[in-house]
């Protein structure tokens, strides 16, 4: 027997999560689908503060709050020899709404938003494969298997937020692209021992910029700290390494790792992660759309991936909830408005992405800024701001014609990173 719902979100990380609760307290009748047993382990551990806003407006800000996650106040740059070092405090530059975020090991995240789904009203299976996605004008058909036993779903709509599984976008066959940018490779532990920051920066993300990768490191709680490296997979394959030797060999042999984690002992497996950068053109159809990674999946060194997938799925569910009361499918000025806001909020960690890449512009944004209104623009941009203003543009575009010209003119001094950008 067919079972029929208002929407099934395919995956129940934070973008579905987000979605559902949203739906859920409008009133629909909303099934979401996840293909493991929560908690489990993800990475993508540190949010910034321009995803509070859908947090407090879904009621989540307080149980967050109390889940004793680790604080995070701002962000520090470091390079691997230790001589440049930028700290940026949200606080100085932003309201106390977006003074200060958290830390969060994605296990427990994860766990409090699908609960506060369910909480909401929202069905949810977990354990759940799904093998098949259809979709028409008037709504869309899913088939899975829970407990061994299939099941054949239908719903007006269909949300995938599946994560980099693009679970929709391979069943509809969607066009995407690899946005310019080479492959990348990650991998990644737990450690215990890290050496931290003196207060009130002992929860910022650091991130090691080395001359080809970076370094994260996230502090989870008193003990335990996330610790990954992102290289081009090119770069990986010509070490001739395995991803764990490579990893260690770069911590023995990089002067600001080895201060920070010369005492540390690993706490978990090393995990991995590849292929990393791409997006679907197209992000909404009359009776579907794409969330968080689903949509598309950006380099992680600014934290966006969280954020993106809360907006997203907020955001996703608005649009669904306004043709709704107008009783159609998506129009296909609603579809381009979504496919554009996503694409938008992507663009801009996109241009700081290929700034922090290209060693002149990262030279740029390691120089402690004179001015406090420039600073105050890149303090928008660390911290996920991707709705800026007339006069935080001009700022922004100030700040990226600086970067452009010190390729050409050393206006800011140089900095030891040996491969040029």
């Amino acid at each position: 027997m067919e079972s029929s719902y208002d929407a099934i979100i395919i995956g129940g990380g934070p973008g579905g999560s987000v979605a559902g609760t949203t739906l859920a307290q409008a009133g629909k009748r909303v099934l979401i689908l996840e293909r493991e047993r929560f908690p489990r382990f993800h990475v993508g551990e540190s949010l910034i503060p321009f995803g509070n806003e859908e947090m407090r407006a879904l009621g989540l800000w307080p149980k967050l709050e109390k889940a004793g996650f680790m604080p995070k106040f701002g962000a520090e740059f470091v390079t691997g020899d230790s001589v440049g070092t930028i700290r940026i405090l949200f606080g100085r530059y932003l309201s106390s709404d977006y003074a200060q975020t958290f830390q969060v090991e994605r296990s427990r995240f994860d766990q409090l938003l699908l609960d506060h789904a369910a909480e909401a009203g929202c069905e949810v299976w977990q354990e759940t494969a799904v093998k098949t996605a259809t979709v028409s004008e008037q709504g869309g058909k899913v088939t899975c298997v829970r407990a061994g036993q299939p099941h054949e779903l239908s719903a007006r709509w269909i949300f995938d937020a599946s994560g980099r599984d693009a679970f929709l976008g391979k069943q509809l066959q969607l066009p995407k692209t690899d946005l310019g940018l080479p492959k990348k490779f990650a991998t990644f532990a737990h450690f215990k021992g890290v050496l931290r920051n003196d207060p009130p920066a002992q929860g910022h993300i650091t991130i090691v910029r080395l001359d080809f990768g970076w370094f994260w490191m996230i502090p989870l709680d008193e003990e335990k700290t996330s610790i990954g490296l992102v290289q081009t997979l090119d770069h990986f394959r010509a070490s001739g390494m395995k991803p764990e030797e490579f990893f260690e060999h770069i911590v023995a042999t990089t002067p600001e790792l080895q201060r920070r984690m010369g005492k540390a002992t690993r706490a978990s497996d090393f995990y991995f992660a590849g292929d990393y950068t791409y997006r679907h053109l197209q992000n909404a159809g009359p009776r579907w759309l794409l969330i968080g990674d689903a949509a598309g999946f950006i380099d992680p060194i600014f934290s966006s991936g969280v954020m993106l997938a809360i907006k997203s799925g907020h955001l996703a569910a608005k649009e669904v909830l306004a043709a709704d009361q107008a009783g159609t499918p998506l129009s296909l000025k609603a579809r381009d408005r979504y496919t554009r806001e996503v694409g938008k909020m992507c663009k801009v960690f996109l241009n700081m992405i290929r700034m922090f890449y290209n060693n002149h512009s990262f030279e740029v944004f390691m120089t402690k800024c004179p001015y406090p209104a420039m600073e105050a623009a890149i303090n928008n941009l660390v911290a996920g701001n991707t709705q800026l203003d007339w006069l935080l543009r001009i700022r922004v575009w100030a700040f990226y014609a600086i970067c452009t010209l010190q390729r050409y003119f050393p206006i800011v001094p140089k900095l030891k990173l040996s491969e040029p950008g």
